[in-house]
C-alpha cells in the first residue's frame, strides 16, 4: 500500500460545536500580528489619555517635545493593570474614606507633636485579611496605608498585613478593616464583600 501524495491529503475539518470552534487561533510571539496586537492593546487611547493627563499635570503643560515620547515608552513598557476592570461608584466611595483618613491621621499626628508630653501608644498590629484577594488590591491597600500620617506598612504577607500604628486608638482596627472591604469592592461585586 501506498502513503496518500500531498496533493489528496487534506486536514480533517474543524471540530463542531463547543468552544474550541470559536476560539481564535493563537500567534506565536515572532509573528509580526501579535506583536501589532500587543502593541494596540499597550497603546489604546485610553492608556494614552491618562499618560497624557499624567504628564500635563506633573509638568504644568510644557514640554511636551519630552513627554511625547516618554509617554509612549511608558504605554509600552506598563504591564496591564486591569484598571478597566474597577468599578467608578466603589472608586468614588474610597476616596472620601481615603482623605478621611488622611486629614484624620495629619490631626493627630499634629496634636501629638504640639503636646508638651509625648502620651504614644505606638504599636505594630496584624491585620488579617478578610475580603481582598491576593493580588493588586492588597498592594494598593498597603501603599495608600503608607500615606495616611501615623500608619506604616512594615510587611505585606499572604495572610496579613503587618501595620506601625503611631497612636493605636480602639478605632485603629476598624479603619483598617473599612479600608479593606472599601478596597475590595474596586474589584468586585457587593454581593461578594459583605
Amino acid at each position: 500500500m501506498t502513503p496518500p501524495s500531498p496533493a489528496n491529503h487534506q486536514p480533517p475539518p474543524p471540530p463542531r460545536g463547543g468552544s474550541d470552534a470559536q476560539a481564535p487561533q493563537r500567534t506565536t510571539t515572532g509573528d509580526p500580528v501579535s506583536v501589532v496586537a500587543w502593541a494596540a492593546v499597550r497603546l489604546s487611547a485610553r492608556r494614552l489619555a491618562g499618560l497624557a493627563l499624567l504628564w500635563w499635570v506633573l509638568t504644568e503643560g510644557s514640554a511636551w517635545a519630552w513627554g511625547v515620547p516618554v509617554i509612549l515608552i511608558t504605554a509600552l513598557a506598563m504591564p496591564l493593570s486591569g484598571l478597566s476592570r474597577l468599578h467608578l461608584p466603589a472608586c468614588l466611595a474610597l476616596c472620601p474614606v481615603a482623605l478621611w483618613l488622611a486629614l484624620r491621621g495629619g490631626v493627630q499626628v499634629a496634636l501629638l507633636a504640639c503636646r508638651p508630653r509625648l502620651d504614644l501608644h505606638s504599636a505594630v498590629i496584624d491585620h488579617r485579611w478578610s475580603c481582598l484577594p491576593e493580588g493588586p488590591g492588597r498592594l494598593f491597600m498597603a501603599s495608600l496605608i503608607n500615606l495616611i500620617p501615623g500608619t506604616l506598612t512594615v510587611r505585606l504577607a499572604a495572610d496579613r498585613l503587618v501595620v506601625h500604628v503611631l497612636h493605636l486608638t480602639p478605632a485603629t482596627t476598624r479603619d483598617l478593616a473599612v479600608l479593606e472591604r472599601r478596597i475590595a469592592r474596586l474589584h468586585a461585586d457587593q454581593k461578594e464583600i459583605d
